[in-house]
C-alpha cells in the first residue's frame, strides 16, 4: 500500500471540481443507427459545401469530426482514438484533434451502480463496503469510478463500475463501423489505411474494455515492474474484482492535469506547493522519461496513455500512475528493431537510425530506398541539431516532433507504419504535455543516451548475479560491441528480406503486365481465327452468303480476296496452336505470381 509519508498536500480543493453529470441509461436500439447515419451524413454535406464554397479548413473540419464522435460516444470514440495513431497517413490536423477525443463525462445513477456491484459480488453492497460515496469521481464511455472503503480491510478504494448496456452498445457500434468499412472497401476509398487490420485492433480494444480482468492483470504485472523504476501503481483487490467491477487502491495524489492548470492560473501557489512537498519538476520529468523508456525497451510492458490525467505526483518528486486499460506490449523481434532505432538516435548514428526506420515500416513500396534513406538522415540530423538549442520551443525538440518528421518522409515515399510503432509513438506523445509543463528545456536525446548507459549497467549487474565475476567482466568489456554486432546482424538479415520483398514486388508488377499482354494477344488470335473462318465461308458458300451481304459489310467483304478452304483450315489450326501456347504461358505466369505473393507475405 502507498506509504502515508508520500501523500502530498492538496493542490486543488476537490469541492472546486464540477460534479459528474448524471443521465439516464437508454436501451440500445435502432435510434443508434439513425443517429450515426444522420451524424455522418451531416459531416459529408458540410465537407462538400465547404469545398464548393472554397471555405474548407482542415483544422476546423477535424474539430467538427471530433465533436461528432464525442456526441456519438461508445465505440466511436475508441475508433477515432485509433485513427489518431495513423500519423503516417492522415493529416496532422486530423491526428491532433482525434488524439484529443475524450468521452463526455456523463455518469449514470448511483442506484444502477449499486445494482451492478451487488449483482457482480453476489452480496449487498453494505456487506463489502462500510463507506460508499454516491457521487462518482469520474466517468467515461465504459463506466464510472466511485470512492468507497472496504469493511474488512478498512482501506479506501476506487471502484470502477461498468456502465449498464455497454456490451450491447459496443456490439451495435462495431456492427455499424464494420458496415461503414465495407462501403469504403467497396468503393476502394483510402485502401492504404488497411481497414481489416484497423477492425481487428478495434475488436481487441472492445474485448479488453468490456472485461475488467484484462486491466486488472496488466495492473498487477506493472505494479511489480514499476516498483524498480521508483513509480507507484495502485494495488488491485482481486477478491472483490469481477469482469464488470474493478476495485483498486485509492491514491490521494495530485494529478498532473491539476499541476498544469495551476501553473497557468496561479504559479505562486504552485511554487509554494512544490516547496512544501519537495517536488522538483526537472527530477519528475526525468523520472517519467526514464520509466517510460524502461517500460518499452526492457520490461516490454508499457502504459500506453500517459496523459496528465493518468499521472499522479507524490512527495519528494515521486510519481504514481493510474488507469492501465491501455497498457500494452510489443512483439519481441519488432521491439529489438525499435530499441536499435532509439539507441541510434541517442548516439547520433543517423545512418543506422534511418536504416532501422525503414525496417520499422509495415511494408516498403517498389522504390529506391537509398533516396528515402538520405531524406531520413537529413530529418534526423535536423532534429538532433534542434535538441542542442534549449531556447527553441519544446514542440520542435520533442521525440514526438522527431517521429512526425520521420513519418512525413516515409509517407512521401508511400511507406506505411506498423500498428506496433504507432502504439509506441502514442505512449511517447501523450507524455509531452507533462514534460512541457515540468521542464520545457528538457533534452530528450541526452536523456535517452543516459537511459541506455543505465540499461547497460543494469545488464552488467544482472550478468554478475547470474554468471559470476568472470561473466560480469566479459560483459563489462564489451556490452556495446555485443549490442552493435547483434543490431548489425539483425539489420543485415532484415534488410535483405525487405529488399527481396521490394524486388518481388517489382517482379509481380512485371508478371502482371506480361499476363495482360498475353491476354490481349489471345484475344487477337481469336479475332483472327474468326475473320479467317468468315472469309473461308465466303469462298465455300458464296451463294449462301449473298442474302445477308448488304451495305457496308458487303463492300468490306468485296475488298478482301476470298480464302481457299485448305488455307482457311491451315490458318485455323495455326491459330488454335498459338492460342493454346499463349494460354499455357499465361497460366505459368499466373502460377509464378501466386508464388511471389505467398513469398512476399511470408517475408
Amino acid at each position: 500500500m502507498l506509504n502515508p509519508a508520500w501523500v502530498p498536500t492538496p493542490l486543488v480543493d476537490p469541492a472546486d471540481r464540477p460534479p459528474v453529470p448524471i443521465v439516464p441509461v437508454r436501451p440500445v436500439g435502432s435510434r443508434r443507427t439513425l443517429k450515426a447515419g444522420t451524424t455522418f451524413a451531416a459531416l459529408a454535406l458540410t465537407f462538400m459545401a465547404w469545398k464548393a464554397l472554397g471555405r474548407f479548413d482542415p483544422e476546423r473540419y477535424a474539430r467538427r469530426v471530433r465533436r461528432a464522435l464525442e456526441r456519438l460516444g461508445g465505440l466511436w470514440v475508441k475508433a477515432g482514438q485509433l485513427l489518431s495513431l495513423r500519423i503516417d497517413i492522415l493529416p496532422v490536423e486530423w491526428c491532433r484533434e482525434l488524439a484529443r477525443l475524450q468521452t463526455q463525462a456523463l455518469g449514470f445513477s448511483e442506484e444502477a451502480a449499486r445494482r451492478i456491484v451487488e449483482l457482480e459480488l453476489g452480496t449487498p453492497i453494505d456487506v463489502v463496503f462500510d463507506r460508499w460515496e454516491p457521487a462518482p469521481l469520474a466517468a467515461a464511455s465504459i463506466g464510472q469510478v466511485h470512492r468507497a472503503r472496504l469493511r474488512a480491510e478498512q482501506r479506501w478504494v476506487a471502484v470502477k463500475v461498468q456502465k449498464p448496456g455497454s456490451g450491447a452498445l459496443f456490439e451495435r457500434d462495431l456492427a455499424l463501423i464494420r458496415r461503414a468499412v465495407g462501403i469504403l472497401k467497396f468503393f476502394r476509398l483510402f485502401p492504404h489505411l488497411n481497414w481489416d487490420a484497423g477492425l481487428h485492433e478495434l475488436r481487441q480494444i472492445m474485448k479488453e474494455e468490456l472485461h475488467f480482468g484484462y486491466e486488472a492483470a496488466m495492473l498487477r504485472r506493472m505494479r511489480r515492474t514499476l516498483r524498480a523504476h521508483g513509480v507507484y501503481a495502485p494495488k488491485v483487490f482481486s477478491r472483490y474484482s469481477t469482469p464488470r467491477v474493478l476495485v483498486m487502491e485509492f491514491l490521494p495524489v495530485v494529478f498532473m492535469a491539476d499541476y498544469i492548470r495551476m501553473a497557468r492560473e496561479d504559479p505562486d501557489r504552485l511554487r509554494a506547493w512544490q516547496a512544501a512537498n519537495g517536488v522538483n519538476p526537472r527530477r519528475v520529468a526525468r523520472r517519467l522519461v526514464y520509466s517510460l523508456e524502461r517500460q518499452m525497451l526492457e520490461d516490454n510492458l508499457f502504459h500506453g496513455d500517459m496523459h496528465p490525467g493518468n499521472i499522479g505526483l507524490l512527495r519528494d518528486s515521486r510519481v504514481a500512475l493510474i488507469d492501465f486499460g491501455a497498457a500494452n506490449f510489443t512483439d519481441r523481434e519488432y521491439l529489438q528493431r525499435f530499441a536499435a532505432f532509439t539507441r541510434a538516435i541517442a548516439m547520433q548514428a543517423h545512418g543506422k537510425a534511418a536504416d532501422m526506420a525503414l525496417l520499422l515500416c509495415a511494408r516498403l513500396p517498389s522504390i529506391d530506398t537509398t533516396v528515402v534513406r538520405e531524406r531520413l538522415i537529413h530529418a534526423l540530423r535536423g532534429w538532433s541539431s534542434r535538441t542542442l538549442v534549449p531556447e527553441l520551443p519544446y514542440v520542435v525538440r520533442s521525440l514526438n516532433a522527431l517521429t512526425l518528421d520521420v513519418m512525413r518522409v516515409l509517407l512521401k515515399s508511400r511507406c506505411t507504419m506498423e500498428w506496433a510503432w504507432l502504439r509506441l509513438h502514442r505512449a511517447i506523445a501523450t507524455l509531452d504535455a507533462s514534460l512541457l509543463a515540468l521542464d520545457p528545456a528538457i533534452d530528450y536525446r541526452a536523456l535517452t543516451a543516459k537511459y541506455f548507459e543505465r540499461a547497460d549497467r543494469r545488464r552488467l549487474q544482472s550478468a554478475s548475479r547470474v554468471g559470476g565475476v568472470r561473466r560480469a567482466l566479459s560483459a563489462a568489456r564489451a556490452p556495446d560491441v555485443q549490442a552493435r554486432a547483434r543490431d548489425y546482424a539483425m539489420f543485415q538479415a532484415q534488410l535483405i528480406r525487405r529488399q527481396a520483398q521490394t524486388f518481388r514486388g517489382v517482379g509481380r508488377k512485371a508478371v502482371g503486365v506480361a499476363a495482360a499482354i498475353l491476354s490481349v494477344a489471345m484475344a487477337a488470335v481469336v479475332a483472327q481465327a474468326g475473320a479467317a473462318l468468315v472469309l473461308g465461308l465466303r469462298s465455300w458458300a458464296g451463294a449462301w452468303t449473298t442474302g445477308w451481304k448488304t451495305g457496308q459489310l458487303a463492300a468490306l467483304l468485296d475488298r478482301v480476296p476470298p480464302l481457299g478452304l485448305e488455307t482457311c483450315v491451315a490458318i485455323l489450326i495455326v491459330d488454335v496452336w498459338i492460342w493454346h501456347a499463349l494460354r499455357r504461358l499465361r497460366r505459368e505466369l499466373m502460377r509464378r505470381d501466386r508464388g511471389l505473393a505467398q513469398s512476399t507475405a511470408a517475408g
